[in-house]
């Protein structure tokens, strides 16, 4: 019968004094005692009857017997490591944490995300919306879909879609204020969302000057921003993306035709590790099929990079809500 094998917290403290050169240095890197850490030492070396080290001034240094030794416990404790690391790594895959603007996640990715975990019922899907971009870097979340310019140092940035801006009321605000073409946005009360302006649709669509073209309510969600318009407290300035339900409904109307891209766009982000993963991959593909789809009914399209327009000032935040 094979003697037991020392208890392997004991063995990693063992490990952890060679590597180190000392008790001391060992105790200090393990956060444990002076004396617990000796006292594991003196364990070991009672259970295998083998003299483990010998002093040279204040180094400990293992004899030849248990340099050998500790080799091989140092390579099967690393093995240990991985294979535990491999497991973890096993289970988180079977989750996606998706990190996106709330207003895109209301409107246009809930209403499709139970397809897509309907086909992959493996996957957990975990959904944050905010308006903060998510840290991916550190972890916080495996994927983000970010409307902005398009610049993530660090981070891998595929381009998803282009948006189109243009103003929306209610039918009995569009009535009341006899909105006609063309715009006349002077005496109007005007909404619009944190970083997306007035100034993106108003300089070329034919409105005529106005003294400040950024002035009326700022909401910090586009989401919000639309519930003020349905409710008829002003004529609002919406994204395609997050506006075309209440348009269908008829909860809004667009008073006029004209429509102008936005400067930024959806950008698909995760970290340049992560974007080989076969569950992002294949988050990724289904993503691409649901644009085609919201492209070819709307028209907004999935350009190039390339042909996305440039952003108009350096200064607005990459993440817009």
């Amino acid at each position: 019968m094979s003697r037991p094998a020392p208890p392997l917290n004991a063995l990693r403290t063992l490990a952890a004094v060679v590597k180190y050169g000392g008790v001391s240095r060992a105790a200090e890197k393990l956060c444990l005692t002076h004396s617990a850490v000796s006292h594991q030492i003196r364990a070991i070396q009672e259970a295998l009857d083998t003299p483990l080290f010998e002093k040279h001034g204040r180094m400990l240094r293992p004899t030849a017997p248990a340099a050998a030794y500790i080799a091989r416990i140092t390579a099967a404790l690393d093995e240990v490591d991985r294979a535990t690391e491999a497991l973890l790594d096993a289970r988180h895959d079977k989750k996606l944490r998706v990190s996106t603007t709330p207003s895109f996640a209301a409107h246009w990715l809930l209403p499709r995300l139970g397809d897509f975990i309907a086909a992959n019922a493996g996957i957990d899907v975990e959904l944050e919306s905010s308006s903060r971009l998510s840290r991916l870097q550190d972890g916080e979340a495996d994927v983000a879909i970010r409307f902005g310019a398009g610049h993530y140092p660090g981070l891998d940035a595929e381009l998803l879609m282009r948006d189109w801006i243009f103003p929306v009321c209610a039918p009995d605000f569009a009535r009341q204020h006899e909105l006609a073409a063309p715009p006349v946005l002077k005496d109007l009360p005007r909404l619009h969302s944190q970083g997306e302006p007035w100034s993106w649709w108003l300089q070329d669509a034919g409105a005529g000057v106005i003294t400040d073209p950024d002035r009326g309510i700022v909401f910090s969600d586009s989401s919000l921003m639309l519930q003020a318009a349905i409710r008829g407290q002003g004529i609002g300035l919406a994204r395609l993306s997050v506006a075309y339900e209440a348009l269908a409904s008829g909860q809004l109307i667009r008073p006029y035709a004209h429509q102008t891209l936005t400067p930024h766009a959806y950008y698909f982000v995760c970290r340049k590790d992560k974007r080989n993963s076969p569950i992002v991959m294949n988050f990724r593909h289904w993503l691409g099929e649901q644009i085609d789809e919201f492209s070819q009914r709307y028209g907004t399209g999935a350009p190039s990079s390339a042909e996305v327009p440039p952003t108009k000032n350096a200064g607005w935040n990459e993440t817009h809500p």
